[in-house]
């Protein structure tokens, strides 16, 4: 007689009476024969989130909640570099159009339909400028390199001619500027303040007019804002700088060299230049991602692939005059250069020191066919930088206090959004349609939040 718990032969007859223990065990084992259990685990179905239990106030608890407020920090901040990097491009874009059609404009007011560029004149080699440069650019110029330069541009006194420009005001379109070498053409915007940067291409207020006598300086972001400057770094001696202005007329420079400087040092802003020349300044911050020092441009003004050079004036800003060219006034301009040709010398002293001040002097100037004239100086000691007090080069930290109160707006418009797709998707039981709602204000938000954000920071131009 087969063991209980186990079942006959096949096609024998059970032996004695048919108990319910042998008939259960029995009728599992041979379920169990026939039918095999499944290889694998059964699926957990997953509880919804709205659907657990609140988790117990711990320092477990504790411990979530910091990393989540964490995690939202660091994708926060991911988000702001976002912005930096393309998000302020939309913002200059869009300023960009402005000043082209500004640009645009001021051309048909004059009539002006194309614009030509005298033919090249020939060339001839002279030693380039030795550049200046920091251990961190990683640049070194042989002092002994030579370049080819037309000779005018360093040996040619240039006759001014008569140039009216109209009332400019800070960030007006001023023209256009083209570098071949780092394929950049830019429009120029009135004013280095954190706004005109942010539109295009900066011109300092009190140099000169590109196309002007003495140094006119431009200044442009490196990283940020379409980073127009962003190759400045590859120009070298003898490369072109093209510049239109709003008059229609087109002006080449030559690059002479290069320079690094501290952001304080002004002198490469006020310096007019050797008398009676045309020059250029390019600035923008150095190394790239930071603003710890500039890296400075030169360039001379080729006059014989140039249109006429105008006298030197300036139009807003400071001590700005009316716009118009007036022979028979013949004091100095601040920066030592004469508005009607000849020699020019001038006793006032270069600027080293931002934090100095200037002496009382008296500039000195002679004119072809005219006597020596004497113009006062100023009477009371004056602080360069004060001569350029909307410089984005004063931006430092939290500059811009009037950003506070839009941050704080646009983060608690953020939180309420944040708060209400919450309070949405819970009531939904479905978290999806929650995120769903809040994508799109929120990235809005966040843009105008961050844009004040970037005020309260230093100007990385």
């Amino acid at each position: 007689m087969p063991s209980a718990g186990f079942a006959p032969p096949a096609g024998a007859p059970l032996a004695g009476p048919t108990s319910p223990q042998v008939s259960i065990v029995g009728t599992s084992i041979g379920a169990a024969a026939t039918e095999p259990r499944p290889s694998g685990k059964r699926r957990r179905k997953r509880i919804n989130r709205w659907d657990r239990p609140k988790e117990p106030r711990d320092w477990r608890w504790v411990v979530g909640h910091i990393g989540r407020a964490l995690i939202t920090i660091g994708m926060l901040m991911f988000g702001f570099v976002a912005y930096q990097l393309w998000g302020t491009g939309i913002q200059t874009a869009r300023a960009q159009d402005h000043l082209q059609n500004e640009f645009e404009q001021q051309l048909a007011d004059r009539g002006v339909s194309d614009v030509t560029v005298p033919p090249a004149a020939p060339t001839t080699t002279i030693p380039a400028t030795t550049n200046t440069l920091t251990a961190d650019t990683g640049v070194v110029t042989d002092p002994a390199a030579t370049t080819t330069l037309p000779a005018e541009t360093t040996t040619t006194s240039i006759a001014p001619v008569e140039q009216i420009l109209g009332n400019i005001q800070p960030g007006d379109s001023l023209g256009i500027i083209r570098i071949p070498k780092i394929d950049l053409h830019f429009f120029i915007v009135a004013g280095v303040s954190k706004d005109n940067l942010a539109a295009g291409v900066g011109h300092f207020p009190n140099t000169p007019i590109p196309g002007q006598l003495g140094n006119a300086v431009l200044a442009g972001h490196r990283t940020t804002h379409l980073a127009p400057f962003y190759d400045l770094d590859h120009l070298q001696p003898g490369d072109e700088v093209d510049v239109t202005t709003i008059l229609g007329n087109a002006y080449s420079y030559i690059v002479t060299g290069s320079e690094i400087v501290s952001p304080s040092d002004y002198k490469v802003v006020t310096d007019p230049g050797p008398p009676g020349s045309a020059t250029l300044t390019l600035i923008t911050c150095t190394p790239i991602g930071t603003s710890s020092h500039r890296l400075v441009v030169h360039a001379a003004l080729d006059p014989a692939r140039s249109a006429p050079v105008g006298a030197t004036s300036t139009y807003y800003g400071e001590g700005a005059n009316d716009g118009t060219f007036d022979t028979s006034d013949t004091a100095l301009p601040d920066d030592g250069t004469l508005p009607a040709g000849g020699s020019a010398t001038s006793t006032a002293p270069s600027i080293a020191d931002p934090g100095g001040s200037l002496p009382d002097s008296t500039a000195t100037s002679s004119v072809a066919g005219a006597g020596p004239v004497a113009t006062d100086g100023p009477t009371t000691s004056v602080d360069p930088a004060s001569l350029f007090s909307d410089d984005a080069f004063d931006a430092g930290w939290f500059d811009d206090t009037a950003a506070f109160p839009q941050v704080a707006i646009w983060a608690l418009l953020f939180g309420l959004v944040w708060y209400g797709c919450y309070r949405l998707a819970k009531r939904l039981r479905n978290s999806w349609i929650g995120i769903a709602t809040a994508i799109i204000p929120g990235i809005v938000i966040l843009y105008f939040m961050y844009e004040n954000i970037n005020r309260l920071l230093p100007a990385a131009i």
